[in-house]
């Protein structure tokens, strides 16, 4: 039996490293967000700099209620509950 020590792979060829430890874009880790995701997070990263933190929430409110188009088929309820979203982005901007 072979004594390796814990996380050694110089036993490994390249090709088995690789194969174990991938990199770039097969490398493990969070997944991308999705496009509605990331147009609410980026609208938070743009504000001017040392923002409020009632502008960043409101920021990531108008970009989040900007996800859903009007002609979606967007039923009552859901237009009076984007209303309301933004409504609350009003307010926290004029604090």
């Amino acid at each position: 039996m072979t004594d390796l020590t814990p996380n050694d792979l110089s036993h490994l060829s390249d090709e088995a490293f690789w194969a174990l430890c991938p990199q770039g874009e097969h490398a493990p880790g969070p997944e991308p967000l999705s496009p509605a995701a990331q147009a609410v997070l980026d609208a938070a990263l743009e504000l001017p700099d040392d923002p409020e933190l009632e502008e960043i929430i409101a920021a990531a409110l108008r970009a989040a209620a900007d996800q859903i188009e009007p002609d979606d088929g967007v039923s009552t309820e859901v237009r009076q509950v984007l209303n309301k979203l933004l409504a609350i982005a009003d307010e926290l901007e004029n604090q």
